[in-house]
């Protein structure tokens, strides 16, 4: 029995109540939290730290961003040395996401959006999935999460796109670059991730779900930086969206929750197109990957075993 696979979503309804603060104790766990120097991740990552975890393990690709992050968890949490590396793996939270206002290209020459948000994703939940196969003890079975967005069911796959040889690299152009359009399709492309690896789990059980969440104050917006927008985003964020504390509640939350967790999707990821789109998407990162990563196909077949 594998590590269960559950999700996070951001919810695209304002409304104007809070999750509440997990009352948790996550004591001797270790815990990995991607992008944790800002927004959701680095606030989960000090609720983590608060919540008696051994060892939170943060995933910063900037080591000045990385050792500033540490600090700061550090001041408010009055923790000291929990922050750092570990040899078992308990939970993993793969929170990293980009919002790219224009198109950008990654060095393994992925727009930047699709880098992050899926290219990347797959392949950490891959490698650890057996690293925290490993990790089980006892009863405790580790859990990976995936942050994702309700956007994701705003993604629309269009029929030149799936007439298109490879969907990836349809989506992989600067030519018509549209920021939400592209943001959206990547986090329909993570659900798909989530579900595959749900799949390679093999687990019954879960210690995660789909929670209600709520939209959030965060900086993934900050490729928006005019001083008219500076004002909009200041103006919303006041007025309608929760603040990134208690949007990382939820995070917390979604790592405890029960065994019927496990893999649950929204009706338009897991519907019989949705797992056609999943088959091809899924085989496309591994294709993607394999030019960096040459042994992802070995990982996958020897998860399927």
């Amino acid at each position: 029995m594998r590590a269960p696979i559950t999700y996070s979503l951001n919810s695209r309804v304002y409304e104007n109540v809070s999750p509440a603060d997990p009352e948790v104790s996550l004591k001797g766990k270790n815990i990995i939290v991607t992008g944790a120097n800002t927004s959701l991740g680095f606030e989960a990552a000090v609720k983590f730290a608060a919540l008696g975890t051994s060892e939170v393990i943060l995933g910063i690709r900037d080591i000045t961003k990385s050792d500033h992050a540490k600090s700061v968890i550090e001041q408010r949490t009055g923790k000291k040395d929990q922050v750092k590396y570990a040899s078992s793996l308990d939970r993993l939270v793969l929170n990293a996401s980009v919002y790219k206002v224009a198109y950008e290209e990654s060095r393994y020459g992925w727009e930047e959006t699709l880098q992050v948000n899926v290219l990347s994703t797959a392949p950490i939940g891959l490698l650890l999935l057996q690293k925290m196969e490993a990790s089980k003890t006892g009863n405790t079975l580790p859990v990976l999460e995936i942050v994702s967005s309700g956007n994701h069911e705003d993604a629309t796959i269009s029929a030149e796109c799936r007439h298109a040889d490879n969907l990836l690299q349809f989506y992989n152009t600067s030519n018509g670059y549209n920021a939400k359009e592209q943001y959206w399709v990547s986090k329909l492309f993570v659900m798909y991730v989530m579900q595959t690896l749900a799949s390679l789990a093999k687990s019954s059980e879960a210690a995660s779900g789909k929670p209600d969440v709520l939209v959030t104050v965060s900086d993934l917006s900050r490729g928006y930086n005019s001083f008219a927008m500076n004002i909009a985003k200041a103006v919303i964020s006041a007025l309608f969206l929760r603040n990134t504390e208690e949007r990382s509640r939820t995070l917390i939350s979604s790592v405890t929750l029960g065994e019927d967790a496990h893999g649950r999707l929204a009706p338009l990821v897991s519907r019989r197109e949705g797992e056609e789109l999943r088959r091809r998407i899924w085989s496309e990162i591994i294709e993607g990957l394999k030019k960096d990563l040459p042994e992802v196909a070995d990982i996958v077949n020897s998860l399927e075993v």
